[in-house]
């Protein structure tokens, strides 16, 4: 497992309502306080959520079909595609992959929110890389 992956998604989600992770290859499953007010957590929650204030979501990992670099936006002059919190529909562009020169846009599979973005802009990917995980709705 890439540790720079690892510490990048606790990053992200360091300040969030996520109170456990679990990560394995096949799946991504995050439970969240659902109490929590936007982007606090404290730590006596995240130590010991009830279960009366937890629930799980299910989750979409979006995974890179091609090896190249990852841009988060088409340009260096435009905004990214999405950033995390964002609401997305499927089919809607999340990145583009450059491949032998080409622009490769990687699309959302499902409706939900992006609740982390697992690469940095210029990041070499390979394929089967996560890129995305999305909480759908």
């Amino acid at each position: 497992m890439n540790v720079k992956i690892v510490k990048d998604l606790l990053d992200l989600i360091k300040d969030s309502d996520v109170v456990e992770l679990e990560w394995t290859p096949d799946s991504v499953r995050i439970v969240r306080n659902s109490n929590a007010k936007i982007g606090i957590t404290s730590r006596n929650d995240i130590a010991h959520p009830s279960k009366d204030f937890t629930k799980e979501k299910p989750t979409v990992t979006v995974t890179s079909p091609l090896v190249g670099t990852f841009y988060r936006s088409a340009s260096s002059e435009t905004q990214p595609f999405v950033q995390v919190g964002d609401r997305v529909t499927k089919g809607q562009t999340l990145c583009v992959i450059e491949a032998m020169k080409l622009m490769n846009e990687i699309e959302a599979h499902v409706d939900g929110i992006v609740t982390a973005i697992l690469k940095q802009d210029g990041e070499k990917v390979g394929y089967g890389d996560p890129l995305f995980i999305i909480e759908e709705l």
